[in-house]
């Protein structure tokens, strides 16, 4: 994982190492500190928040809250037990022995998504840095001046945050026209694809009869009526009966119509069936419209959800005759009579 475009190895290596620099100038100052154990108390606490802002794997999500609020809690106590463990002294332009690893752990903890406990921290220690200022033959000494060029680039990584922020930003919207691009053209590539295979399913089925009407000009006979009349009544099954207009149902329909029998067929479910259900829906189809030889068959598929599948009734105009029912289960396809 990346944070800020920079690699995660050569982000611990240069926090191992910015940390380093300053752990060891403390340590060679213990001799000469004016209170050893405070000292060695500084660097412990120091060495702590070190800790704690560099182990984590470095991603592009924010540093843990807890895990934020001790690395600058025990900073913040390293830096004030490491001035209480030396004296100062009235030469402008000094630096503490925690300096280095105060730029590193203002910066990194910018770089791990925590702006504004980096500020809190620059504040904390600028404030004790002011306290060591003196007053030398009535003339204020500045002594320390490192938090000025910690502001420097505690501003400087404020503003690449910002735009590293807006990039990312940028970056999501772009992958997201470009979702949306691919959807869109999928989407229209489908459309066209229906098109196509409609344009097809027309031409199959009533190809021969538009050239009969537009290009022979005898006599259109009954016969021809009929033909037309038939391939209406296919082309609107394809339509209102989709997910069961399959080509062989369809020549079924065809056939049964031929013979005098109404055939309606009706899609709620607007996808294709399971194909056990589409099986038992053939084979009872193909019973019911090949014994037809009157009456009334309707074929009904129900939105998915519903237990039933497919509902076949054929109703043969025989008072003396119960019509015949047969319920497809969704899924299973399960077959049952009525």
């Amino acid at each position: 994982m990346k944070n800020f475009g920079l690699s995660q190895k050569f982000l611990t290596a240069l926090a191992i190492m910015g940390f380093g620099v300053s752990l060891v100038v403390g340590v060679a100052e213990l001799t000469s500190a004016e209170d050893p154990t405070t000292m060695v108390v500084s660097l412990v606490l120091y060495t702590a928040a070190a800790v704690i802002i560099t182990l984590p794997r470095w991603t592009t999500r924010q540093l843990p809250l807890l895990s934020t609020v001790l690395a600058v809690l025990f900073f913040s106590l390293a830096a004030e037990r490491g001035y209480a463990a030396t004296i100062a002294v009235p030469i402008a332009g000094q630096s503490p022995w925690f300096a280095m690893g105060f730029t590193v752990m203002i910066s990194f903890l910018c770089l791990r998504r925590r702006i504004w406990w980096a500020v809190l921290l620059w504040v904390a220690v600028s404030l004790m840095s002011l306290g060591r200022w003196a007053v030398f033959r009535d003339t204020l000494v500045p002594t320390e001046s490192y938090p000025v060029t910690t502001l420097g680039l505690l501003l400087a990584t404020w503003m690449g945050y910002r735009e590293f922020m807006r990039f990312t930003q940028r970056n999501r919207e772009i992958q997201s026209m470009l979702v949306t691009a691919r959807s869109s053209d999928e989407a229209e590539q489908n459309t066209k694809n229906a098109s196509y295979q409609r344009v097809q399913d027309v031409r199959r089925l009533a190809g021969g009869l538009l050239e009969r009407i537009a290009y022979d000009p005898s006599e259109i006979t009954e016969h021809d009526i009929n033909r037309f009349r038939l391939t209406e009544a296919q082309l609107r099954d394809t339509i209102r009966g989709r997910s069961i207009a399959t080509p062989y149902i369809l020549e079924l329909a065809r056939a049964a119509r031929d013979r005098g029998v109404a055939v309606d067929i009706l899609d709620e479910r607007g996808q294709p069936l399971p194909p056990r259900v589409l099986e038992a829906t053939t084979e009872q189809l193909a019973e019911v419209l090949n014994h037809a030889q009157c009456g009334v068959v309707t074929i009904r598929a129900f939105p998915q959800g519903d237990p039933t599948a497919v509902f076949i009734v054929h109703d043969n105009d025989n008072e003396e005759e119960d019509p015949i029912a047969i319920e497809i289960a969704d899924v299973t396809g399960e077959v049952s009579r009525f």
